[in-house]
């Protein structure tokens, strides 16, 4: 760890070798744009808006390869995304607030469309223009499932000029992704984008049951937007994106918690993830002088099937095939004000139907009936129905005078889930109906909100903040007694201070934040008894504290380093499972307690016909322990990776290398035990490769 620093440090330090080399550029001239917080949805910027919130620009995004959410992972201060072995399961935490199963606690927007399921949030990035993370409840501002944040990808805007670009990528494990993009403007008040977009890699991991790989994976997508904006007050949008995921998954090897040494990925039955991803979108904005009135109608459709070996072991013992298929509506209608009023306020209401239809089958083989005691070969056949819907109201009020500001938000919420459950067991042929189940759960909730900011001078902005976080409860999809098969809502409330500022004529940024949450009934991941799947359960209370910092700067008019820095202490207060396994006082699993993201971009400028720039990206990832279980029996300890990137530039080819964990550092990406066995996926080794970007 010593050395990756070390040589990390060197890299970033080296360009102020060459300041020298630039004093003919004025430094005065030097600034970081201010940036507009398009989520806090009534025209704050960065440094006024009174919460933690971080930004990724569309340069930023590219030269560091994020090429997907869990890339975010460290690279926004306390956040972090466990890899879970195919697409399907995607968990955000952000200061220590998540879900491993279940309803996701952190919200995510595409384009102003809202993603609900989990299965959906792991999807390829292309033609990003921004990212905005904001920690901490979003409930006044935006929809459901916002306790522990919210997540808003922007992709690029429509333009008024006709253009075709291609980007091009090509490693090692055979990854390849190809990007083509066309705009074409059609008329004065019409545009039209369109994207098409392939990714493929043969995977990382090798199967030695098999001699194959474990986790190839094959992308197909694309998105297509129309516009219409016949003046300057009224405008609208339609978007549709569709992707294609068949992917080869769960590479998952048997762990030794004691030596903290894997085996090979060792199983018998191809395990495999495939899913289908349609949304929609249909955006309208009216802005007049004093207000703006908004209404976003979005529709997702997701339909997938998993299969999965899931004793991961030669033997014939588990296997499980499931599909689902997800259908989701959500309507949401704003008003808020204009920079040119005095007060700032939001108001709005937000509503979504939710179908999900899920089929599950489990094949216990030939093995199962010694292992487990059974009586014979066995499938058990298992039907879900669970339709969702909710509605609520929103607002926040900004009241400033003189050089404070005292903000004041509610939101009022409502949720109805229902499940209706069928389950037959088949021994020997012979099939037998053993349970139905049909059931309604019915939740509202305040959510509070308060804000108070003081602007002492102009570069310099600090807040204090207390809101109230809320996820609603609702069923288990496997459950082996009675009392396991609802689990009741979790609410937390959270107490943040920070300050914001800029110094040197905004050459440099420094944002740091301070916040203890207090949470109750946290919904806990837990295995069933039998050991044959999971559910949710509460546990009593917990807890999260801890900070960010925030840097960023412009040395010279070619040099821009920053650095993102995160702290987290998650612990239980109150969770006794039995009287055997009590967890009071155990950290959280899946909270790494340091995050750190430190990189810089330096460009060398080439007065040549044929070349114009040459650009070095480098960026560090760095990861505090983390405990992988509620007893902190597993844990991964902290480690780095070392990314970066060069850049040829001229006229308009774009060409270069580019690495990630460069320094091959070895580390576990995910943990879990079941049936009897401890499992990890291990980190991606070394990647390298090249790229080639065209506009046309």
């Amino acid at each position: 760890m010593k050395t990756q620093s070390i040589i990390f440090l060197s890299i970033i330090l080296f360009p102020l070798l060459g300041i020298s080399q630039n004093k003919e550029i004025s430094n005065d001239t030097l600034t970081i744009q201010e940036v507009v917080i398009k989520a806090a949805k009534i025209g704050n910027t960065l440094e006024k808006m009174p919460a933690s919130v971080s930004i990724l620009q569309k340069r930023n995004i590219n030269v560091q390869q994020i090429n997907n959410l869990p890339e975010l992972s460290a690279r926004v201060p306390n956040l972090f995304m466990p890899e879970h072995g195919s697409r399907l399961t995607s968990s955000i935490y952000i200061r220590g607030i998540g879900s491993r199963i279940g309803t996701p606690s952190v919200g995510l927007y595409v384009d102003n469309i809202p993603y609900f399921e989990k299965g959906s949030f792991n999807f390829e990035f292309y033609n990003v223009s921004k990212i905005e993370v904001l920690r901490g409840p979003q409930g006044t501002l935006y929809g459901r499932n916002t306790l522990g944040g919210l997540i808003k990808i922007y992709t690029d805007e429509l333009s008024d000029k006709q253009t075709v670009s291609l980007n091009t990528e090509y490693g090692n494990y055979n990854q390849l992704k190809g990007v083509l993009h066309y705009n074409q403007p059609l008329g004065d008040k019409f545009s039209l984008t369109t994207d098409a977009v392939y990714s493929h890699n043969d995977g990382f991991f090798i199967n030695s049951y098999t001699d194959k790989t474990a986790d190839k994976l094959n992308t197909y997508s694309g998105r297509i937007k129309f516009s219409y904006h016949p003046n300057n007050r009224l405008k609208m949008q339609l978007t549709a994106m569709y992707e294609q995921n068949n992917q080869l998954g769960y590479p998952y090897a048997i762990y030794d918690k004691e030596n903290q040494t894997a085996s090979d990925v060792n199983y018998n039955r191809e395990s495999s993830y495939q899913r289908g991803l349609l949304s929609t979108g249909f955006y309208a904005e009216y802005k007049s002088e004093k207000y703006v009135f908004s209404s976003a109608t979005g529709f997702q459709h997701l339909n997938d099937d998993q299969q999965i070996d899931q004793d991961f072991t030669p033997a014939s013992l588990v296997f499980v095939e499931q599909s689902r298929n997800h259908n989701t509506l959500t309507q949401e209608f704003t008003f808020h004000s204009t920079d040119k009023t005095k007060l700032k306020w939001v108001a709005g209401m937000f509503g979504f139907l939710q179908q999900a239809d899920k089929n599950v089958r489990v094949d216990y083989g030939e093995d199962a009936v010694a292992v487990f005691h059974l009586p014979a070969v066995m499938s058990k056949y298992k039907t879900y129905n669970q339709p969702t819907n909710g509605l609520a109201g929103y607002g926040q009020l900004g009241i400033p005078f003189g050089r404070f500001e005292a903000t004041v938000g509610a939101r009022v919420d409502y949720e109805s889930s229902g499940l209706t459950y069928s389950y037959d067991l088949e021994i020997n042929d012979n099939l037998t109906h053993k349970e139905d189940f049909d059931n309604t759960l019915r939740f509202s909730q305040f959510l509070p909100k308060f804000t108070f900011s003081y602007q002492p001078v102009h570069n310099l902005n600090s807040y204090v903040s207390i809101a109230k976080g809320y996820k609603a409860g609702g069923f288990n999809s496997t459950f082996e007694a009675e009392e396991d098969q609802t689990y009741s809502p979790e609410s937390s409330i959270n107490y943040e201070f920070g300050i914001k500022s800029n110094w040197l004529n905004r050459r440099l940024i420094a944002n740091v934040s301070l916040f203890y949450i207090d949470w109750k009934n946290q919904q806990v991941y837990q295995t069933v008894p039998s050991g044959h799947g999971a559910m949710i359960k509460n546990a009593g209370h917990s807890y999260s504290k801890g900070a960010e910092l925030e840097l960023k700067a412009l040395p010279v008019y070619n040099w821009q380093v920053w650095v993102g820095a995160g702290y987290t202490k998650a612990k239980y207060l109150d969770y006794v499972r039995d009287s055997l396994r009590v967890y009071t006082g155990n950290y959280l699993p899946y909270v790494p307690n340091y995050t750190l993201n430190a990189g810089m971009n330096y460009s060398f400028r080439i007065r040549e016909s044929w070349l114009k720039q040459i650009s070095v990206n480098v960026n560090y990832q760095y990861f505090g322990k983390i405990y992988w279980n509620d007893d902190n029996s597993a844990w991964q300890k902290a480690y780095g990776l070392l990314n970066g990137r060069i850049s040829f530039i001229t006229g308009n080819i774009d060409f270069g290398i580019w690495g990630k964990n460069i320094l091959n550092t070895q580390y576990n990406a995910y943990y879990f035990s079941a049936l009897g066995h401890d499992y990890v996926e291990l980190g991606k080794p070394i990647q390298f490769g090249i790229f080639l970007n065209l506009k046309l």
